[in-house]
């Protein structure tokens, strides 16, 4: 997996930080938070990754199945227009 950019990184450690301050009574350390959200990003990571991939292909063939009723042209219209 590519890592996250660095701000980006940092955002997501800080607010997994925050949930777990608020929901744990033990305090837990950046490192901690840190090691688990690198666990969590190595393990469920893909499965949101994959979930979106599925997302994306139904959305774009859905586009693709109304693709040819969008853009169909009538053919033989010439005489049609003429009267």
């Amino acid at each position: 997996m590519k890592p996250l950019p660095p701000a980006l990184r940092k955002e997501a450690v800080t607010s997994l930080e925050q949930f777990c301050a608020e929901q744990f009574d033990e305090p837990v350390g950046n490192l901690a938070v840190e090691a688990l959200f690198d666990f969590l990003a190595a393990e469920l990571g893909p499965i949101f990754y994959n979930q979106g991939v599925k997302d994306a292909q139904a959305r774009i063939q859905g586009v693709i199945t109304d693709l040819d009723q969008e853009v169909y042209q009538e053919p033989f219209t010439y005489w049609r227009r003429k009267r």
